[in-house]
């Protein structure tokens, strides 16, 4: 008498059927989609017929519109998902844990605190200068929360314990300078709620290819990235540089998420969301959940949080809700909307 050996069948649900590709497909349908809403929004009256009449010769009070304030906005929300996204993914995969994020690991709040102080010390703060002080800012706040979680060892509570009462007292620190110094922090305590208001192009074209270029080493990474999920241990066995490649990559997760916070101030736990999002999705569908089409699919879904909360927020509270703080030049500006109907053309 003959036996068979039964294997369990996966599922075949529409998204294994839909595949890696598709779901890609999908989700960068669902980034243009919302992109395009959201250009639509604003505080003056051109709207999406005006927009759409521009490669046909539109009013030029709508191109100033659209390229002075609302491009820099959409493009602004789309590097801040991107680096935010990727950053969480990063780290949740360091860490092990899911817990794991800019917010969470202090590296947000570090970054924060520098750019006050750099206000504080009466410091000029173009891009360049914002984002290389909320850079070391964001690797000190790092290193500090490894050092509390008994020298970085990852993958327990302890760490996100550490970072979360990390983060809490850097938080007060940075709320204690705009206290004490309110005349050099102008427009920061708005600013550090998170604001996608900006005044130009600059800091979306010289961040935005910082961005890409780290989106592109943390891929390369994924497979090495991978097997160190496999434990400490067996990446070892496997020929990995374990303490290399973790410090490695949390720079990498550093760098997007001052980048972030250059461009947009402290946005919060879109990187903690994001990652976790990904990994909702049916792990029926080959290849989805390795990092090297986890972490820019985690890109995606940061973008379509940031943009999707931005739309929401002005949809119910009225576009001069989205009013705040903004870069220009080596200041910041407060804007109660976010149209320039009189501004010249960038």
């Amino acid at each position: 008498m003959s036996t068979e050996v039964l294997t369990p069948s996966v599922p075949d649900t529409p998204l294994r059927r839909l595949g890696t590709a598709g779901v890609f497909l999908l989700t960068l349908a669902a980034v243009v989609l919302v992109a395009a809403v959201h250009v639509t929004q604003g505080t003056s009256a051109v709207g999406a017929l005006d927009l759409l009449a521009l490669p046909f010769g539109g009013s030029d009070e709508a191109a100033r519109v659209l390229l002075a304030s609302r491009l820099p906005r959409l493009l602004a929300g789309v590097c801040v998902g991107v680096a935010l996204g990727v950053a969480g993914a990063l780290l949740q995969a360091i860490a092990r844990n899911a817990m794991a994020s800019p917010d969470t690991l202090a590296v947000s709040a570090g970054a924060y605190l520098a750019v006050v102080a750099g206000s504080v010390a009466g410091l000029a703060l173009p891009v360049p200068v914002s984002g290389v002080l909320a850079l070391i800012g964001g690797l000190a706040a790092a290193a500090l929360v490894l050092a509390l979680s008994s020298g970085g060892r990852t993958g327990t509570t302890r760490l996100i314990l550490a970072g979360s009462a990390t983060a809490l007292a850097l938080s007060s620190l940075t709320n204690l300078l705009m206290i004490l110094f309110e005349q050099e922090t102008t427009g920061l305590f708005a600013w550090g709620s998170g604001s996608l208001v900006q005044t130009d192009l600059v800091a979306v074209t010289q961040l935005g290819p910082v961005i890409a270029v780290a989106l592109v080493a943390a891929v390369l990474a994924g497979p090495r990235l991978d097997i160190l999920g496999l434990g400490d241990d067996t990446a070892t066995v496997l020929g990995v540089n374990v303490p290399r490649l973790r410090l490695w990559l949390t720079m990498l997760a550093v760098l997007l998420a001052a980048a972030a916070v250059t461009i947009a101030g402290p946005i919060g736990f879109v990187g903690l969301c994001a990652p976790v999002i990904v990994r909702l999705l049916p792990r029926s569908i080959p290849g989805l959940h390795r990092s090297r089409t986890m972490l820019p699919l985690a890109g995606l879904v940061g973008v379509l949080v940031v943009l999707g909360s931005d739309i929401a927020l002005r949809a119910v509270l009225g576009a001069q809700a989205g009013g705040g703080a903004a870069w220009r030049g080596d200041h910041r500006v407060r804007r109660g909307g976010d149209d320039l109907a009189g501004a010249s053309l960038p």
